[in-house]
């Protein structure tokens, strides 16, 4: 992954979207492993977008412009079937 500027433009974002993807960046810096951290965080998080009608699909897109790969885009879907569902996905 090629590191992101120090200050990333969430262009288009709210402020409370643009807190959340920089929280979601930082987790995802490690490809949103599964662990008993993420396992308490990324479920709320994911949540909280949600709630800020921040929708999977313009979260990936975000992460995937500062250079997360389409592969460890995949976890965040896990994590979205986790919130839905109950159930970590495949």
């Amino acid at each position: 992954m090629t590191p992101p500027p120090a200050e990333l433009a969430w262009v288009g974002f709210t402020k409370a979207q643009h807190d959340l993807l920089e929280t979601l960046h930082t987790i995802g810096n490690n490809g949103w492993d599964r662990n008993g951290q993420t396992d308490e965080m990324m479920p709320r998080l994911l949540d909280r977008a949600a709630a800020e009608d921040l929708s999977i699909a313009r979260i990936k897109e975000a992460m995937l412009a500062v250079g997360h790969t389409r592969n460890t885009l995949h976890q965040l879907d896990r994590w979205e079937a986790k919130r839905t569902t109950g159930r970590f996905g495949r």
